[in-house]
């Protein structure tokens, strides 16, 4: 069997950006630039005041208390009329524009009107005028290709004009699951059943992570309903997750759907638990994840090697991988032969963390996840105490990519 983190290496090898799309600025968010965007104008395109006050000349504050006659009352979005002279002042707002001969913006609280019009200024701090061109200049690159787009970044793009921007194409993902045991949401378990859990686990764990995923229903462990589902995602889907039937069981029957489909097995069996009997292969078409039926297994398996792949795919720079560190609340021992990955509560303590192991039945425990944040690595045959540090990788989808080099 190979390790966790070969696994992540071989699947991260196998997957490239996909295309580039161009899309509106306003679905533009969670995507990766695919172009070089260059403003159209200078930002700020005018001499602007920062603050609510009075532009005023230098030279007319040089001794305080001073008295000026205020020439006009210039608001955001209008322009001023008359540049400044001497003994004269400009009111104006934050984001207006500041007359021609502007040296400063006397702020609000430092002034006092006068009954004739007039307003005297007490005190003359910050100039608090932002020059034509200061944050960016017209034809200047803003964001270079490759750089993700979060909300800060869509609103510089609005800033310089940019409508339609080109992105890289997020991947479609589609889920399969597999099972005779498995009933629909809708219908109550019967004897023996039980409800699809993986499904919804899958659809929310890509959603998280900004990754659209259409359900393919329930596959029977029939050969011929599984290759007919499996085929239905591979021609329509860019990544096939397909839950159970990977392991060695007499009615695991991926691994043989998969060969007849023509997908090139990369790896099969992880050095890992749970999560074990996780598959990664590719097609003509696109790659899929054969993921371990418990749902435990499968949410670990998702955020060690799904995720990445599917952020790879959609243009992001992904590194290797690296744990959080924290503290060990308690004790932790693995005897066997694999890494282990232990459910954990993640708390704060001053600018570090500690992790409290939580109580688990097994990998199909999907219970024990609702009090976990991540699970602490522990090595094979390691035993853990009160007070080590530890690696956690972090349940929630997403938090992953916080720690990767270069990602």
């Amino acid at each position: 069997m190979i390790s966790i983190w070969e696994a992540r290496r071989m699947a991260l090898e196998e997957v490239r950006p996909l295309g580039e799309v161009e899309v509106p600025l306003d679905e533009a968010v969670g995507h990766v630039l695919a172009e070089d965007v260059a403003s159209d104008v200078d930002l700020p395109p005018f001499d602007r005041s920062a603050m609510d006050g009075y532009a005023v000349r230098a030279e007319d504050v040089g001794e305080l208390p001073a008295v000026l006659e205020v020439l006009e009352d210039v608001s955001a979005g209008s322009f001023p009329r008359m540049p400044l002279s001497p003994g004269k002042c400009t009111r104006v707002m934050t984001g207006a524009p500041v007359p021609e001969g502007t040296d400063l913006v006397v702020i609000e609280e430092h002034t006092e009107p006068l009954p004739d019009g007039r307003v005297r200024i007490l005190k003359a701090g910050k100039e608090n005028v932002c020059l034509r061109g200061e944050e960016v200049r017209k034809g200047e690159v803003v964001l270079r290709r490759g750089h993700p787009l979060r909300p800060p970044e869509v609103g510089l793009l609005a800033a310089v004009g940019a409508e339609r921007i080109k992105v890289f194409r997020k991947p479609k993902v589609a889920v399969v699951a597999t099972g005779d045991e498995l009933v629909d949401l809708g219908k109550f378990p019967g004897p023996g059943q039980i409800r699809d859990v993986n499904t919804h686990s899958l659809l929310a764990l890509c959603r998280s992570c900004g990754f659209e995923a259409e359900s393919l229903g329930i596959s029977r462990d029939e050969p011929g309903e599984l290759r007919r589902r499996i085929k239905l995602g591979m021609d329509g889907a860019d990544v096939v997750l397909v839950s159970a039937g990977v392991s060695v069981g007499k009615y695991d029957l991926v691994p043989e759907v998969l060969e007849g489909l023509g997908v090139r097995i990369v790896f099969h069996n992880v050095a890992m638990k749970p999560g074990k009997p996780t598959l990664f292969g590719v097609h003509s078409r696109g790659v899929l994840f054969g993921l371990p039926g418990n749902p435990v297994s499968t949410v670990v398996a998702f955020l060690l090697f799904v995720e990445p792949a599917l952020r790879k795919m959609a243009g992001f720079e992904v590194g290797e991988l690296l744990p959080l560190k924290a503290v060990l609340d308690g004790k932790l021992s693995n005897r066997g032969d694999r890494t282990a990955l232990r459910p954990c509560r993640l708390l704060r303590d001053g600018e570090g963390w500690r992790a409290a192991p939580v109580q688990s039945h097994g990998s199909a425990d999907i219970a024990s996840l609702s009090r976990a944040d991540g699970f602490v690595v522990v090595g094979e045959g390691e035993s853990l105490g009160p007070g080590d540090v530890v690696d956690v990788i972090s349940l929630e989808a997403g938090c992953s990519r916080l720690r990767e080099a270069g990602g």
